[in-house]
Formats: structure tokens, C-alpha cells, sequence
């Protein structure tokens, strides 16, 4: 079997158009998608420098030339240029540096050409207009009242919301998945003077890399066939706030750009010779630390410290089991009208079995908890059975096996009474250890402080006179 043949055959009938050139920016391959795009015989472009192919292509534009400079690849980078026969082309490309042994020896480009799809700006019309994206005034109904919670963490966070939307600097808002960052976004939007003017959210991570440019600054007609004047999504939230979620997913040839319009306030259009002015506050969030986005390349140095002029980091749920509780009982008053039932609380074993939970997916995992309890649940009480499986099993942590001989269970109790027993006795010397910090003794025993003031009530166990109980 000729492989070269074969691999000819599907790369000159395959409708995007590949360019190869090597480290110096001569064309070594090139198939018949990107001559028509080019407008170059195949024959040829073979050894001629991409420059010449593309007269008014120069170093710092072209992408297969930047690619290789700066060691790292542009996806999704939407350009039009002039070919070789002086035609305007617009096309989406997608760029890669190729090394060997750690050296540049090359580039590759895979192009699209959008003179061929008129149906593109349709396209851009359909996401602007689908979930991905929301244009919302009377749809931001989270304020502080829908944030629900007790602790320590919640009490700051409210206060820290309320002094961030005096300002209109830009945010970073970071918790993990589940944590409640949108609610904690429009809230800072609702309180400030920017509640009346539109709230744009947009998740970088729910449409194609190749359409979120123009989503974010917009289109103008002739920027390539059939092309229409669109604007985007900084221009629709003007005097408003955009928030841009799980921003670390966006391509970090496209976060330049972005770092460019919260610098000076300006958007050009794809396509446009003009700029235009844009007040917006923009807020971005992530469910990784910001700092950690930057280490691993996700989010740029530069747009991190120009975004974080203010931020605010939601704890995990693990973290503030005082909330659990509170939360629970919010889930189920909520279920309760949704499906016109008469759930009127959770049994001992379902309370505990929640507290030691560690809440992966945070609120939003007690939330689907609680609706799965209340939609299996018999009665009016929800039992540890009618909770998911992942959180129906209550187990201590490892600490606990340090104990097994010191801490034997009385043999001649039912198995309920000697595992009580037992764990009393685990966390009387996990106190003792600790000097009776509940902090410390929580982080040694892996449970949350919440749940280990529960179990100290709930087994009974006695602290001396001449002891106290610390924080």
C-alpha cells in the first residue's frame, strides 16, 4: 500500500487548506484547499518564502512566522489578507510550531476560507443569540439574599461583595466548580451603578475557539462574503458589566487582545479600519487558583495583573461545613414547593453522612443531594438510603488507623455501640493531641470543624473542667 499516495489523496480532497513551512518560512507542503486559497500553482509555492506568496503579509502578522517566535500555538485566530493574486481572503486558521529534539524546524496551518460559508455570520448571529452566551437585565436575580450561609467565610465574603461593587475595577472571581461564582458576580453587579445597564455573560469555554473572537468584538460588512455589521458583546454590555467565564480557557493569543480593550477601553471589530469606545467592567472567573492558571500557561501574566486589581476566592463547601446544615434546610423548603411535597427534615444518620461528605462539586452537588433524598424518600424524613451512593458512605480518614491498638471497641456490644465507642475514643485523643483546638483536631481527623462539634455532642464526649475547647 502507498501510504504517500493515500496521505496525498485525503489532504488534497479535505476542504481546509494546510500550509507547511520550515524554520527559515518556505513552503515544503501544500495541498490543493490552500492553493485556492492562495491562488499559487502548487508547483509554484513549493520553496518560496510565505512573504512572497502573500505580498502584503509581513512578519509580525502572519501567523506561521509568529508561531515560531514565540514557541507556542494560535488556535482559532480569525485574519483576512491579500493572496498572491491580490484577492481578499478571510480565513480561520490554526497554528502550531513543529520541533525536533526541542528545536523549531517549522510551522503547520490548518485554514478555513470563510469566503465559501456566507452562512458564517448566521452562524456568529445564533451563538450570540444561545445560552452560551446571556444578555440579561431581569434575569440577574441573584443578590445577597440568594447567597446562604452562616459561617465565618459567607459573613466575609457578603461584606467583601459589597465593597467591590462600589468600585467599577476589573475582578477576578475563583472557587471551584459548584461554588456559586456567577451568583456571587451578579450580585456585584445588582449592588452597583451599573445594575440598571446590561449584564453580559459569556463562557469562553461553551462555543468554538474560532467564533469567540468575533463574539467578543464584533464584525464588519466586508470583512470577508456576505459579512454584516455585528456588534459584540463589549459593545452590547457598554456601560454595563461582561462577565467572561472559565476565562483560562480562552487561547492566549485571544487573552492579548482582550488585555488590549481593558487597557484602553477601545474594540475594533473583525474587519473594521476604526475603533470604538466601550465602558464595561469586566469580571472574569475560573475554577482554579488564578496564580495556578498562570503557572501552567492557562491565563496570561500580564492579563492576570491587569484583571486582578480585585478578587475574591470562594471557599469550598468542605471548608465551612457550618453551612451544610443552613443549606440543607434551604434545599428542602425549596424541593418542598417545587414538587408539592412535605419533606420536614433529614434523619441523624443522613446529617452525619452529609457532614463528612468532602463535596467535590460544592453547593451544587447538595443541592442535587437533597432533590435526589427528597424524590426517594418514603416519608416525610430523609433517610441516609434515599441519599446519591457517592455521599451515603461515612467513613473517618486515615488518622483513625493510628488508634487501632490503643483504642480497642468493647467486643460484647451490638456493632452500632462499638463503632460509637470507637470513634469517641479516636476523637478524645485526637483532641488531647491537638491541646483541644478545634481547627487543628478537625485538619488532623479530616472532617470539617462543623461536623467535628457535632460528633463532640453527639457522643457525649465530656471536656474537663479544667480544659477548654478551642476555636
Amino acid at each position: 500500500m502507498d501510504y504517500k499516495k493515500i496521505l496525498k489523496i485525503i489532504t488534497d480532497n479535505i476542504d481546509d487548506g494546510i500550509f507547511v513551512v520550515n524554520k527559515g518560512g518556505e513552503v515544503v507542503f501544500y495541498n490543493e484547499s490552500a492553493d485556492n486559497q492562495a491562488g499559487v500553482n502548487f508547483e509554484n509555492a513549493i520553496g518560496k518564502n510565505i512573504l512572497e506568496i502573500f505580498p502584503k503579509l509581513t512578519k509580525e502578522s502572519s501567523t506561521l512566522l509568529r508561531v515560531m517566535e514565540m514557541k507556542e500555538p494560535i488556535i482559532g485566530h480569525i485574519q483576512s489578507y491579500y493572496n498572491y493574486n491580490l484577492k481578499k481572503v478571510t480565513i480561520i486558521s490554526t497554528t502550531y510550531p513543529v520541533f525536533e529534539n526541542g528545536d523549531i524546524i517549522g510551522a503547520i496551518e490548518i485554514s478555513k476560507d470563510l469566503n465559501k460559508y456566507g452562512e458564517f455570520n448566521d452562524k456568529i448571529d445564533k451563538i450570540r443569540n444561545s445560552k452560551g452566551k446571556k444578555i440579561i437585565k431581569e434575569e440577574t436575580p441573584h443578590d445577597l439574599d440568594a447567597i446562604i450561609g452562616e459561617s465565618q467565610s459567607i459573613t466575609r465574603l457578603k461584606d467583601k461583595i459589597k465593597k467591590i461593587a462600589a468600585s467599577s475595577s476589573p475582578v477576578i472571581v475563583s472557587g471551584e466548580t459548584g461554588t456559586g461564582k456567577e451568583m456571587v458576580v451578579q450580585s456585584i453587579h445588582n449592588l452597583s451603578e451599573r445594575s440598571k445597564a446590561p449584564f453580559v455573560a459569556q463562557n469562553c469555554a461553551a462555543i468554538p475557539v474560532t467564533l469567540l473572537e468575533s463574539i467578543l468584538f464584533g464584525t464588519s460588512v466586508g470583512s470577508f462574503t456576505d459579512s454584516k455589521d455585528s456588534p459584540g458583546i463589549f459593545e452590547l454590555a457598554d456601560k454595563g458589566t461582561l462577565f467572561l467565564d472559565e476565562i483560562n480557557s480562552m487561547d492566549t493569543f485571544l487573552q492579548a487582545k482582550l488585555l488590549r480593550v481593558i487597557q484602553d477601553g477601545h474594540i475594533r471589530r473583525i474587519g473594521d479600519k476604526y475603533t470604538r469606545r466601550v465602558d464595561v467592567r469586566v469580571i472574569a472567573a475560573m475554577n482554579v487558583r488564578p496564580l495556578e492558571a498562570v503557572k501552567t500557561g492557562k491565563l496570561r501574566e500580564d492579563l492576570f495583573y491587569r484583571l486582578n486589581v480585585l478578587n475574591i476566592e470562594i471557599e469550598p463547601l468542605r471548608d465551612r461545613g457550618e453551612d451544610i446544615i443552613v443549606l440543607t434546610d434551604y434545599f428542602i423548603k425549596k424541593f418542598n414547593r417545587k414538587f408539592q411535597k412535605n419533606i420536614k427534615g433529614i434523619s441523624e444518620k443522613a446529617l452525619e453522612a452529609l457532614l463528612n461528605h468532602d463535596w467535590p462539586g460544592n453547593v451544587r452537588e447538595l443541592e442535587h443531594a437533597i432533590e435526589h433524598g427528597m424524590l426517594m424518600a418514603e416519608g416525610t424524613i430523609i433517610g441516609s438510603e434515599d441519599l446519591p451512593a457517592m455521599v451515603n458512605t461515612v467513613v473517618f480518614k486515615s488518622y483513625a488507623d493510628n488508634f487501632l491498638d490503643d483504642c480497642k471497641p468493647e467486643m460484647d456490644k451490638p456493632l452500632k455501640e462499638m463503632v460509637s465507642a470507637f470513634e469517641k475514643q479516636v476523637i478524645q485523643k485526637a483532641l488531647a493531641e491537638k491541646s483541644y483546638s478545634i481547627t487543628d483536631t478537625a485538619k488532623l481527623l479530616g472532617i470539617p470543624r462543623q461536623t467535628l462539634h457535632y460528633k463532640i455532642n453527639n457522643l457525649n464526649i465530656e471536656i474537663s473542667k479544667d480544659l477548654k475547647l478551642r476555636e
